[in-house]
């Protein structure tokens, strides 16, 4: 992996279209805010964090260097707001490891409440576990 592999601002706001353009297909209507979240309580979409990626992200993210903001999904339920990290594991997890506290999002929401949604599905297929715990593991390796 090179650092020109790394998303960008500008492709990550096409991601976030992308997923608003989903959304509007299925009929679910949602908003997006860009704002900062706390990190250690994302919910993780994928099943662990690629080692090589992350060695190549870790001393970007601490020296501000990679500062995209990440793509979070965020549902109101009966236990509150629940965050589900859709894009940014490795950047989440970096921030994390060098003592940050939140992490700048944007941040897709509906405000006629919670919704069926893919992402929610894959974090509960995984066992809806916090980045913070995914483990970090060698290319072609699953947990």
């Amino acid at each position: 992996m090179r650092r020109e592999d790394l998303v960008t601002h500008e492709r990550q706001l096409h991601s976030l279209a992308d997923v608003i353009e989903g959304y509007a297909q299925l009929g679910v209507r949602v908003e997006e805010e860009h704002r900062r979240v706390p990190a250690h309580r994302l919910i993780a979409t994928q099943n662990a964090i690629e080692l090589e990626k992350y060695e190549l992200v870790l001393p970007l993210v601490r020296e501000g260097l990679l500062d995209v903001p990440v793509l979070v999904e965020e549902h109101f339920t009966d236990r509150g707001y629940v965050r589900y990290l859709i894009d940014g594991h490795t950047r989440t997890r970096a921030s994390i490891d060098v003592g940050r506290q939140s992490v700048d999002a944007f941040v897709i929401y509906s405000t006629a409440g919670d919704w069926l949604s893919n992402f929610v599905r894959v974090a509960e297929h995984y066992g809806n576990v916090y980045v913070k715990d995914l483990p970090i593991v060698p290319r072609g390796v699953c947990p």
